[in-house]
């Protein structure tokens, strides 16, 4: 499955079975865009955890111990 880290876009076998077709229209959706693409394995979307983007920045940081 192709999908976009920025908008609702995707694709996946159900779409269009040829992975040839796929990469092809992630590449285009990229380039009209911007937005970026990843690649899965499965057959959904996966799904990212609602967490405040500041809890995360601190969470990732060096420690100030």
């Amino acid at each position: 499955m192709k999908y976009c880290l920025d908008c609702d876009w995707s694709q996946s076998a159900v779409d269009d079975p040829s992975q040839q077709s796929r990469s092809r229209a992630a590449i285009n959706h990229h380039v009209e865009t911007g937005h970026t693409i990843d690649s899965s394995d499965g057959t959904v979307r996966p799904t990212v955890p609602a967490v405040s983007g500041v809890l995360l920045v601190r969470d990732l940081g060096p420690a100030s111990d």
